[in-house]
């Protein structure tokens, strides 16, 4: 790729590379991402892997030569519309969270802004405070919303979370793209069946 427009993002504090293509694509580094999320070595290299295996990951992250981001190794890049789709498909096992409980809140943070604050550090109509952006319909790769809700409901529903998160959650995102739900969308029952062990 040539004729890129190359910039560290400021991302809540932490520092991502991404730069801009001729055609307007924006494309980030995964594996500064990944620092920034604290991971180790171990689990950056199998992210970069999932970026370039993945059915549809691969579909929006390319190779960057070596002197883009980094001056001596090429990086393996992610287009920001597939931003989103990537940082849901991560899974945060329990033994991670007991020895980085910060991740998945700073995880979540990344699911729901990440893409914004990348587009506004490019976009002067995204130059706006993340959270604060209005899409229109042509905005919205509809597609890329359904899949990306699909994943988010199949990785809350394995970890058992319960209906009225995965309706809030669901919430969450059609906000992020400008979808309106009803009010009444999420339904939370007036009391848990619990079980009481002895």
């Amino acid at each position: 790729m040539n004729n890129l427009v190359v910039k560290s993002v400021d991302l809540f504090g932490d520092s991502v590379m991404a730069a801009k293509d001729k055609e307007g694509n924006i494309w980030a580094g995964v594996s500064w991402f990944c620092n920034a999320l604290g991971m180790t070595k171990g689990q950056k290299d199998k992210q970069v892997q999932n970026v370039q295996t993945d059915e549809i990951l691969q579909r929006g992250a390319t190779k960057l030569e070596a002197g883009v981001f980094d001056p001596n190794n090429e990086t393996v890049a992610l287009r920001i519309d597939f931003v989103p789709i990537w940082l849901t498909k991560i899974n945060i096992n329990g033994k991670t969270k007991k020895e980085n409980p910060e991740l998945a809140d700073k995880l979540l943070q990344y699911q729901l802004k990440a893409k914004d604050i990348l587009a506004a550090a490019f976009l002067p109509q995204y130059a706006q405070q993340p959270g604060d952006m209005q899409y229109t319909k042509a905005d919205i790769p509809v597609g890329e919303v359904a899949r990306l809700s699909t994943v988010m409901d199949r990785v809350m529903v394995r970890q058992n979370s319960k209906p009225h998160d995965i309706a809030r959650a669901f919430e969450m995102l059609c906000g992020q793209f400008g979808i309106m739900l009803p009010d009444n969308f999420v339904n939370v029952p007036e009391y848990e069946q619990m079980t009481l062990t002895i």
